[in-house]
């Protein structure tokens, strides 16, 4: 086993200080976007909740937008 990782060590190149500022570039991105949902959602919480008829559910219709 401890072969196994010196050999994987060994084999993994640094990354470049470029691919680190894409990889950090990639996940700000992701969390602006997820925010940015929040943000438009919010406001049509309230609508949403006396369409449905379920006011109590707030917390569910948000986790259930969020997550699709």
């Amino acid at each position: 086993m401890d072969q196994t990782v010196e050999t994987m060590a060994q084999k993994a190149a640094p990354m470049s200080e470029s691919e680190k500022n894409a990889i950090i570039g990639g996940v700000l991105l992701s969390m602006l976007l997820a925010a940015l949902d929040q943000t438009i959602v919010a406001p049509a919480l309230p609508t949403i909740a006396l369409a449905l008829g379920y006011a109590e559910y707030l917390p569910w219709i948000v986790t259930g937008y969020l997550l699709t």
